[in-house]
């Protein structure tokens, strides 16, 4: 056992009023260690211990790993039977009239009825959070900044009229990254890099240095967003309270 384990507390609730009952199962049993060192577990030892803090639900591998030796009996399993569960089949190796067999099958159930609870309590919940509700921002300077680069970049090549013989299937992207609806990642910037410079009449130019001032470019206007849309807010709110 830990130094200090966590003891639940039965009447806090289902969580910790199994996680109590299953340590009281234990009692007089194999200790939590000696099942983690079997070659057979298919839980550590940590996650063992944890299954038994009632802080959380714990994995049904975890429950089925002590119910098997806690309230199962290995001893009597029968290794002719090959069930197709791997975490709970050990239940069904154990002699149909086994007492054993009944008393973990009642155990298996209690752990699915509870896991089936905090699921739907964990949806419930999740339920009540709502999400920002978008603002409308106009395009920041540093934006603007990125999309006279991308036009630059485009001119160069004297095929300004014709972007479809630029960027192909990508022409309706990159008409979205133009009209500010989009900002280009940087694996985007590096391909608009390289095909503009494949058609640039000027060879001279350097495209690593290309590379990293539209990426900067991209990386500040991204920024800049997200400043634009937090002062949106803000003044959302204040005429809201207003």
């Amino acid at each position: 056992m830990p130094a200090r384990p966590r003891i639940p507390d039965p009447r806090k609730g289902h969580l910790e009023k199994f996680a109590f009952d299953l340590r009281e199962l234990g009692v007089g049993k194999v200790g939590v260690s000696w099942i983690a060192a079997q070659d057979d577990a298919l839980a550590s030892r940590p996650a063992l211990y944890a299954a038994l803090s009632g802080t959380r639900l714990p994995h049904s591998v975890t429950v089925s790993t002590l119910l098997r030796w806690w309230a199962g009996s290995p001893d009597d399993e029968r290794a002719s039977v090959h069930p197709r569960d791997p975490i709970w089949g050990w239940i069904q190796r154990l002699p149909a009239d086994h007492e054993a067999r009944t008393v973990a099958s009642e155990w298996k159930a209690r752990y699915q009825r509870l896991a089936r609870a905090e699921e739907r309590r964990r949806w419930a919940k999740n339920r009540k959070w709502e999400p920002t509700p978008p603002v409308q921002i106009d395009i920041p300077p540093e934006q603007h900044m990125l999309i006279a680069q991308l036009k630059e970049m485009i001119e160069r090549t004297e095929l300004g009229q014709d972007m479809w013989l630029l960027f192909g299937s990508d022409t309706l992207r990159m008409e979205r990254y133009l009209s500010g609806k989009v900002i280009p990642r940087h694996s985007s910037c590096v391909r608009i890099v390289l095909i503009c410079a494949s058609f640039h009449q000027d060879q001279e130019s350097d495209t690593e240095y290309e590379i990293e001032r539209l990426c900067t470019a991209a990386d500040l206007a991204r920024l800049a967003r997200v400043r634009e849309r937090r002062i949106a807010r803000k003044t959302s709110r204040a005429a809201v309270r207003n």
